[in-house]
């Protein structure tokens, strides 16, 4: 009777009695699970801010002061830049950075390595004008904030909160933080927890990403171990939007940004 899973001793069961077991284990597993500690995913890890930390410093890595039974697994409130150093220490090597941005390139993204807030600035102009943007929406995010205002003439700053949906269409360019990147994808995250960016990174013709350095995870299971529990969506952004035909002719900018930047900020 092929199709049909065999129990323990050779019996046969129906597709009903599978159905059943497998719901049962799946309540089981819940009842356990709400008497048992909050397991990684319950741990709310703040990005640092990458134009804040000081050289040197490491700060812990939740996931191995949990494998040590160093932490409660109390879920801190979240934060766009994580103030007050409450980072994680990433497998951010030299290796792993490098990987990630020859990955960006390979997914068609680009991407700038900057050191502290005025190369950043100078950074942001320069990309914003490479592409000919003039009306440039940013997200809540305070770094986002700070760059933009003072990029100088040039640009029309665009307030999110006042925008309609025709005019964000109309704006040029989209600036958002992401809160961690992924090595062996060239994938970024970005948390809706942490600020208003999921229209920005989505509807613009040119997305720009402010991503800390010491953000980059070496793989999806990293990046979502260190997932804010409190964000309703998460985004995973690798390289500009594409697309293709049923004769799988690619095409790029129909369902989302034409470009895709990077801008990787390093510690001063």
């Amino acid at each position: 009777m092929a199709g049909r899973p065999a129990r323990p001793g050779g019996t046969v069961m129906r597709a009903d009695d599978a159905r059943r077991a497998i719901m049962r284990a799946i309540r089981e597993n819940l009842a356990r699970g709400e008497s048992s500690p909050p397991g990684p995913l319950s741990v709310v890890s703040s990005p640092p801010d990458p134009l804040s930390l000081r050289a040197g410093s490491s700060p812990p890595d939740p996931l191995s002061a949990m494998r040590r039974g160093g932490t409660t697994g109390e879920s801190r409130s979240p934060s766009p830049e994580g103030r007050g150093g409450q980072g994680v220490r990433t497998q951010g090597s030299q290796g792993v950075r490098t990987r990630f941005t020859e990955e960006l390139a390979a997914a068609g993204a680009q991407c700038t390595v900057v050191c502290g807030a005025a190369e950043a600035g100078r950074a942001l102009a320069r990309t914003l004008a490479g592409v000919h943007a003039r009306r440039v929406v940013g997200s809540d995010a305070p770094l986002v904030q700070r760059l933009l205002h003072a990029l100088g003439d040039g640009f029309v700053l665009e307030p999110l909160d006042r925008l309609s949906r025709d005019e964000l269409f109309a704006c040029d360019a989209g600036v958002t933080t992401a809160q961690w990147g992924i090595a062996e994808t060239g994938t970024l995250v970005l948390e809706s927890a942490r600020e208003k960016s999921r229209l920005l990174s989505l509807v613009p013709p040119t997305h720009v990403v402010l991503l800390s350095a010491g953000c980059i995870c070496e793989s999806l299971g990293d990046a979502l171990a260190r997932v804010s529990v409190a964000s309703h969506a998460i985004t995973l952004i690798t390289g500009p939007s594409r697309t293709s035909d049923i004769e799988l002719t690619p095409v790029v900018g129909v369902h989302g940004p034409q470009t895709l930047h990077v801008l990787l900020l390093e510690e001063a």
